[in-house]
């Protein structure tokens, strides 16, 4: 790196001006290696969820430990209870079963929702017709707490129960407990459960049907409808594609959970509002498994609302595979947040020493698993390929082929087949010293795969910004020495800089320098204006500059800028001639940053 700079001299009637500018020289360019991250898209291929339900009876246990309140009531106290399913027959005359109803197909499901900060749980039941008259309906909530259980009575003045829809004998009916007035439940799951005995409105002894839709024909809990269990304090994700982690754009996955449907304005939030712009999440269906409530979202993402942004998305971090994210589900009781990685890449950086001796093989900066999992999901009778695109700072989301622009190089790669091929950038490739060049003038360049299927894209990686990292050497813009009185030209003196405090020389070497650098100047005459003219010499770090260049400083840290005082001043040895008013003296310095060679000798 050359850096050169005018040194000047001004002849003021008997005084003269003396200003020093220069050029800096980069000889030779180093680079640090750094770290990376990766994201990815929505994997998995979501499944159709039309309402699944099946009897709990099979493979709960139902608690022959219960608690007979005063009431003469039975509930459950040492473990969660059968949910009772409810049935509606299609035939006219049949009779319907009581029980709760889950039920996708026909719109039936517990939702769960919160208002002025008071939690509510809504039910849809089977009972009788005018079930709302009857005076002996209770309403309890049974609480597990790691593996204690514990109960509690609901007052009814906190359940509305609204009719739906009427049929014969029975109707089906919203029931809304509001949870509020039980203080902060602290559990990890609850079941809502309800009795009524009354003999003209209230349940029947034994309600529900099993897994075939047989009515059962016995139960430890006479007059009691149990509610699936759902998820409170501990809300779990089921579905197996996410909790990898791995997430990219442009398919359909699903998110599995056991907590009743949210309210649409809750669910499935990033907090990255680009991800949000381009993803969705809505409710795709809800079932019961091994008693216990599964709700199921969809998650879509549009890959085309992604292509072509990197401002937002890039990541610098060359330790970590793709971009993290959180994708939220605000469920009132307990947010359930989901950590994602997106798009599988990391960032690159290296020293411009480094990439001398080694290549860039984009093999070692893309996540293995975001590939196979790709490759796995999309790949199935396809054929699929990349393509590399690159950006720079000058605009950020001007993202260019990278094969259409550098074409010189046919063993780059940077198109082919996904998992077999790999875009390598070795020194000589035009492109990479296209990022040199980037970056010694200071510019960021990024880089991101784009996924095709069939030649239709498909998926994208998150895109990464490319470090190939270069010694900087600055040097002061001037170095001026004001007005100097021409009696001391004629008869000679040492002068300092009126800039002394700034005159400093910064040095930067990357941390993964190999080497140790040093600083070398010289200075260039300017004709007859040139301060040799006058007998002048330029001192700085104490070392007389000449037109041959000469080291004037040594810098073995890396990793950290460096600054250094020059110490500048100009030394008149006597000039004994005559000086013209107003004339100007300049004098260029050549500055050099390089490598420092050892030179060594054995017998």
């Amino acid at each position: 790196m050359s850096v050169k700079k005018n040194l000047l001299l001004l002849i003021l009637s008997l005084s003269v001006t003396i200003l020093f500018l220069g050029n800096i020289n980069l000889i030779s360019a180093d680079t640090t290696s750094s770290a990376v991250s990766t994201s990815s898209s929505i994997a998995s291929t979501a499944t159709s969820s039309s309402s699944t339900t099946s009897s709990a009876s099979a493979s709960s246990s139902s608690s022959s430990s219960t608690t007979v309140f005063s009431s003469g009531i039975k509930w459950p106290t040492t473990s969660f209870a059968p949910w009772i399913r409810g049935k509606k027959e299609d035939r006219l005359l049949s009779k319907n079963t009581y029980g709760f109803m889950i039920n996708m197909d026909k719109g039936q499901y517990m939702e769960e929702y919160e208002d002025s900060n008071n939690i509510h749980i809504k039910v849809p039941i089977l009972a009788y017709k005018t079930w709302n008259k009857s005076p002996d309906t209770h309403y309890y909530i049974v609480m597990q707490n790691g593996n204690t259980f514990s109960g509690k009575e609901i007052d009814s003045s906190n359940v509305i129960r609204s009719n739906i829809e009427t049929y014969t004998e029975t109707a089906l009916w919203m029931v809304d407990i509001s949870l509020g007035t039980l203080g902060n439940i602290k559990a990890d799951k609850i079941q809502i459960c309800i009795y009524d005995k009354n003999s003209s409105y209230g349940f029947r002894e034994v309600n529900g049907v099993d897994k075939d839709g047989l009515p059962f024909k016995e139960t430890d809990y006479p007059y009691v409808m149990c509610s699936p269990v759902i998820g409170w304090n501990d809300v779990t994700n089921h579905n197996q594609s996410l909790k990898d982690g791995i997430f990219y754009a442009g398919r359909n996955t699903t998110l599995t959970m056991d907590a009743p449907k949210l309210q649409d304005n809750k669910v499935g939030k990033f907090d990255n509002a680009i991800f949000d712009n381009a993803g969705e999440s809505h409710f795709f269906g809800q079932g019961v498994e091994e008693n216990s409530l599964v709700t199921t979202y969809e998650i879509t993402t549009d890959v085309t609302k992604l292509d072509g942004i990197v401002d937002g998305l890039a990541s610098s971090d060359t330790n970590k595979y793709g971009l993290d994210t959180v994708l939220t589900y605000e469920i009132p009781s307990d947010n359930l947040k989901i950590p994602l990685s997106y798009g599988g890449l990391k960032a690159i950086s290296l020293s411009a020493e480094a990439l001398d001796n080694a290549s860039i093989n984009t093999k070692d900066y893309l996540e293995s698993s975001f590939v196979d999992k790709v490759t796995g999901d999309l790949g199935t009778g396809h054929t699929l390929t990349y393509s590399w695109f690159y950006s720079t700072s000058d605009n950020i989301n001007d993202l260019k082929k990278v094969s259409t622009e550098f074409k010189n190089d046919t063993d780059r790669k940077a198109d082919g087949t996904l998992g077999t091929d790999w875009m390598t950038l070795s020194a000589k490739d035009d492109f990479t010293q296209y990022l040199e060049k980037q970056a010694l003038a200071g510019k960021k360049t990024y880089l991101m795969m784009k996924i095709y299927i069939d030649g239709q894209l498909s998926t994208l990686t998150n895109p990464i910004l490319v470090q190939i990292q270069t010694p900087t050497l600055k040097v002061p813009d001037k170095i001026d020495f004001g007005t100097i009185p021409a009696k001391d030209i004629y008869n000679g003196g040492d002068f300092e800089s009126l800039t002394k405090d700034n005159d400093n020389l910064s040095v930067s070497i990357p941390s993964a320098s190999k080497n140790a650098w040093q600083v070398s100047a010289s200075t260039e005459e300017t004709g007859n204006n040139s301060i040799a003219k006058l007998n002048g010499q330029l001192n700085i770090f104490g070392k007389n500059l000449t037109t041959t260049p000469v080291e004037v400083a040594s810098v073995d840290e890396t990793g950290k800028t460096v600054n250094l005082p020059l110490n500048a001043k100009v030394t008149f040895k006597g000039y004994h001639n005559p000086l013209a008013a107003g004339t100007s003296f300049t004098e260029d310095i050549n500055w050099n940053l390089s490598p420092k060679t050892t030179v060594s000798a054995s017998e």
